[in-house]
């Protein structure tokens, strides 16, 4: 029961990156695959671990391509500007 509902939930979250985010690898090789990173490279788009000294270009293996968003189509904020910064409203039980 709870794998059947895991699918579910996995299923739903699927349906709201397509609808809101076109997504696409950040690198389009396969996995496991070498790797060449530019010495100028964007730290938001390269992710290196091992040893990493020097100012590069690094040659690696490619552990995974990453995800990047080519078009965002959120629905437009209605409510107010102090309720858009809300994580969690506040919860009060009314006796």
């Amino acid at each position: 029961q709870i794998g059947a509902a895991a699918r579910n939930v996995l299923s739903d979250c699927a349906a709201v990156l397509d609808r809101f985010f076109a997504l696409q690898p950040v690198l389009n090789q396969p996995e496991d695959s070498p790797c060449d990173v530019p010495p100028s490279y964007d730290a938001a788009c390269y992710k290196l671990t091992g040893r990493v000294e020097g100012p590069g270009p690094f040659h690696g293996q490619l552990v995974h391509h990453g995800w990047k968003a080519t078009t965002t189509k959120l629905p437009a904020w209605t409510g107010s500007k102090e309720s858009a910064l809300v994580i969690a409203p506040a919860e009060v039980e009314i006796s």
